[in-house]
């Protein structure tokens, strides 16, 4: 009877110490959420929407320029009133955090009276129309949201303003996805007309770095410096780069918004 008590233990210790067949929770990475904004502006009602997010799951909130960080619930209202880059991703212990997702957020420009695509046909990323380039909303990242308008022919935009107004800058929400061969590389030649119909031209070289793995919302800028009362956009998308497998055919440039300062 010995014997056997001491095999029974025996089996038991070691038993204990193999690993269990089963996945342990606090190796379990959270799945990146959908974070939906409002607006693209600092606002006191420009919030936060996570659609999928669990009522067990909590958001923490990482604001970068005021290096702070807070934890909010899912039925908690997250107001996104300052200028700059908020990191959000899901917690829900002992699970492990899921992968931060970055929100920028922007100053509100000059009023835009109207916009307009002069370059017939109509690309065939024109699901939302022109008018979704002023809305002040972000697009969501997948290149099939109609918050996108993509070509990877040259196109032309002409912005009306309602007076002479003196703009600063020019700022350009553009996508990156090069496994889908959207890359933000274009010539720009921006012509700028006041309202003595004079005409300035300016040209740019449009180009965002980053890997080819890498799928990305950015934000460049241009200068202006001139009063305007209208203003033409030539974009002529360049072929993607000699890394890229497609090298040597037009890269899709996606534009989401246009804001003027």
């Amino acid at each position: 009877m010995k014997r056997i008590l001491s095999l029974f233990i025996t089996l038991l210790f070691f038993g204990c110490q193999q690993d269990s067949k089963y996945i342990r929770s606090n190796t379990v990475q959270l799945a990146t959420p959908l974070i939906k904004s409002a607006s693209l502006f600092a606002s006191e009602f420009n919030q936060i929407e996570a659609p999928f997010l669990n009522a067990s799951q909590n958001l923490e909130v990482n604001y970068l320029e005021g290096n702070e960080k807070e934890i909010y619930t899912s039925k908690e209202n997250i107001v996104l009133n300052q200028i700059g880059t908020y990191q959000i991703r899901t917690i829900a212990p002992p699970f492990l955090p899921s992968e931060w997702v970055a929100l920028e957020v922007l100053p509100k420009g000059k009023t835009i009276s109207s916009i307009s695509w002069e370059t017939n046909p109509k690309p065939k990323y024109f699901k939302g129309g022109s008018s979704v380039l002023i809305d002040g909303k972000s697009a969501e990242i997948s290149f099939h949201s109609k918050g996108w308008t993509g070509s990877n022919t040259p196109f032309q935009l002409r912005i009306y303003l309602d007076n002479v107004t003196y703009i600063d800058s020019l700022t350009l929400g553009v996508l990156s996805n090069p496994s889908a061969w959207i890359y933000p590389t274009s010539e720009l030649q921006i012509k700028i007309q006041n309202e003595n119909s004079k005409v300035i031209v300016k040209e740019f070289e449009i180009q965002v770095d980053g890997n080819l793995n890498a799928q990305k919302h950015a934000f460049i800028s241009f200068d202006i410096g001139e009063e305007v009362n209208e203003l033409q956009l030539d974009f002529i998308p360049k072929n993607l780069p000699e890394e890229h497998p497609g090298a040597g055919t037009p890269a899709w440039f996606f534009l989401d918004e246009l804001i003027l300062y």
